[in-house]
């Protein structure tokens, strides 16, 4: 849509903005928080739409490559046929000029399919190749084809068999103009690319809306808190700093237990003043958490996934340390976690997953397919890749930039939030790094390494295309966190959530005010955008590529034009010229007359004089 129009996927921002405002006003209406959650659903849902429609384009390109390549295989089997044809009218001495005309409105039509080189053939006719040399047509044709890649691609190349041969060699790279070019790069190469940045901008729309509503807590608070799949592992290093609360408070609102978490001091002290270290690693801080709860709550990190549930009827609540927020990755613990979010995506929204570069990479089996591919997104080459059991990050990165796997096309980092990026060198053809196939897997959590850090370009594409409001909070706005947590109210019977607070409906009020990276199908960065920003350049990138098509299209039809009039101008008549033959040749069959008049007037004369 218009990205100045009222219905444009861009201007459901502002309407998250506005109701924002409203509820920050009247945090405690149901009407305000219903009206807030369903802005939220909408935008994604137009989103979800947006993917939808690329992703029937994707395919629409694709049927209609199968399309022009059955029709480009007819066509080079009827022109091998008519070499035959006019080769035998030539041996004859017939005239072939139907054959031979036949035969041009043929190439014409075949070369807005495919780029060829069309060279004469001294028997007659003409012999095709392609432009890096390979034969296409002589007196028999080669066969096009799509045969599904072994790569575990999405789609296929662009294969042919030669005449004769059983044999299928790649030829995606050699096309480089024709319908079947534009098909295979606005297939393989623009909308991916469109899809992609779609994807960066849904999901950093959605995490920053987390990291928002991670900030308050609901009024009643709720009894149980799930986090999402960070794919980390018990034994990981915390890596946390700063401090949070945590707190169990009654449905009034007033704390029951309280834990205060110091991760600089690497301490926890609830309520009763007990003091438990918190341990090194993910594992032990979940276990703190729950001893330093006794049985007010339970707390438990499986699969990835840190859950606490309070007994009873009793909520619970998280709040940051105003002065010493807590921060892993650039998020505080809650929202690492995403113990209190608002959406939710079947796979991860981010990969900035605070691994250190000595912390265990964690993938103990499967193998990874890197896939090289150039600007027009065609596939230069595959390399695979198997992490060493028990190496650390820093061992990965070092694997990747080897010789003998992506070292001489791309350089792969880590950076202090724990994203592993990996990004072409500037010299070289490879343009995209590629992910085609991936069976590793980090211990129990089922993220394997591209899920984890976004390798690759359809895992951060799809990403956006299953983001929505969480079930729990989409059927009841009151789960919504308008209220937060008062972090000075960590004595049992003090209140800790009011119910008229709006800490919660102020930091969505904010959410849409903080920057953003947004990565690049190519592996740049767009650094420090906001999200009307980021939601701007995706709407520029949009408009900017159908310009573009505009423009290719007006140029290609001009240089057909071109085309066609030079070629008309030496196969074409001149009339001006035929006139001045044809007057010639009437003056030298009149003279030629007059020569034979006089023979035959000096042969009667002779004859008589006898």
């Amino acid at each position: 849509g218009d990205p100045t129009g009222d219905t444009s996927v861009f201007a459901g921002l502002d309407s998250i903005i506005s109701r924002a405002s409203a509820l920050t006003s009247d945090p405690s209406s149901t009407l305000r928080k219903a009206d807030f959650v369903s802005s939220v659903q909408n935008v994604f849902e137009d989103i979800n739409g947006v993917f939808s429609m690329i992703d029937g384009l994707r395919d629409e390109a694709n049927q209609k490559l199968y399309s022009s390549i059955e029709r480009a295989n007819s066509l080079m089997d009827q022109i091998a046929s008519l070499n035959t044809e006019i080769q035998r009218y030539t041996l004859n001495g017939s005239d072939a000029s139907g054959a031979e005309t036949e035969q041009s409105q043929l190439l014409n039509e075949l070369s807005e399919l495919i780029d060829f080189k069309a060279t004469p053939r001294d028997s007659g006719g003409v012999e095709l190749r392609s432009n890096t040399g390979l034969l296409l047509v002589d007196h028999r044709a080669a066969s096009l084809s799509m045969a599904q890649s072994d790569t575990g691609a999405r789609f296929s190349g662009v294969s042919i068999t030669p005449a004769g041969s059983d044999a299928e060699l790649d030829i995606t790279r050699q096309i480089s103009g024709g319908e079947i070019r534009g098909l295979l790069t606005t297939r393989d190469y623009d909308l991916p690319e469109l899809t992609y940045s779609l994807g960066e901008f849904a999901s950093h729309l959605a995490d920053s809306l987390n990291q928002a509503h991670n900030e308050g807590t609901a009024v009643p608070a709720p009894t149980s808190l799930t986090g999402r799949n960070t794919g980390l592992l018990g034994t990981d290093s915390l890596n946390f700093t700063g401090a949070a609360t945590f707190a169990v408070v009654g449905s009034d609102g007033r704390t029951v237990e309280s834990v205060q978490v110091d991760f600089d001091a690497g301490t926890m002290t609830n309520s009763g003043g007990t003091v438990t270290a918190i341990g090194t690693d993910i594992a032990s801080f979940a276990a703190a958490l729950d001893t330093s709860f006794g049985a007010n709550a339970s707390v438990s990190f499986t699969n990835g996934q840190l859950s606490m549930s309070a007994t009873g009827t009793n909520g619970l609540a998280i709040a940051q340390d105003p002065t010493n927020p807590s921060d892993r990755a650039g998020r505080g613990v809650s929202a690492f976690f995403g113990l209190n979010d608002i959406v939710s995506s079947g796979s991860p929204l981010k990969y900035e997953t605070g691994l250190q570069g000595t912390d265990a990479h964690g993938f103990t089996s499967g193998s990874l397919t890197f896939a090289l591919r150039n600007g027009n997104g065609d596939v230069l080459q595959t390399i695979d890749y198997t992490p060493t059991p028990g190496a650390t990050m820093d061992d990965i990165v070092n694997d990747l930039n080897s010789t003998a796997v992506l070292g001489s096309f791309a350089t792969a980092t880590l950076d202090a939030d724990g994203r592993l990026k990996i990004s072409p060198n500037s010299t070289g053809s490879t343009a995209i790094v590629d992910v085609v196939d991936d069976t590793t897997l980090r211990g129990t959590t089922g993220l394997s390494m591209s899920d984890m850090f976004g390798l690759g370009i359809e895992g951060p594409a799809e990403r956006g295309r299953s983001i929505s409001v969480k079930n729990d909070i989409a059927l009841n706005s009151s789960r919504l966190a308008t209220s937060a947590f008062d972090t000075t109210a960590t004595a049992v019977g003090s209140l800790g959530v009011p119910t008229g607070g709006n800490g919660g409906a102020l930091a969505l009020q904010g959410a849409l005010n903080g920057s953003v990276n947004m990565r690049t199908i190519q592996g740049a960065d767009y650094l420090n955008l906001s999200i009307t920003d980021a939601a701007a350049q995706v709407a520029s990138q949009a408009g900017s590529r159908a310009e573009t098509y505009e423009t290719r299209a007006e140029a290609a039809f001009a240089l057909r034009d071109e085309a066609q009039t030079r070629r008309a101008s030496v196969e074409g008549v001149n009339l001006d010229e035929e006139m001045v033959n044809m007057t010639i040749y009437q003056q030298s069959y009149a003279a030629a007359s007059r020569l034979i008049q006089a023979s035959k007037d000096m042969f009667d004369v002779l004859l008589n004089m006898t």
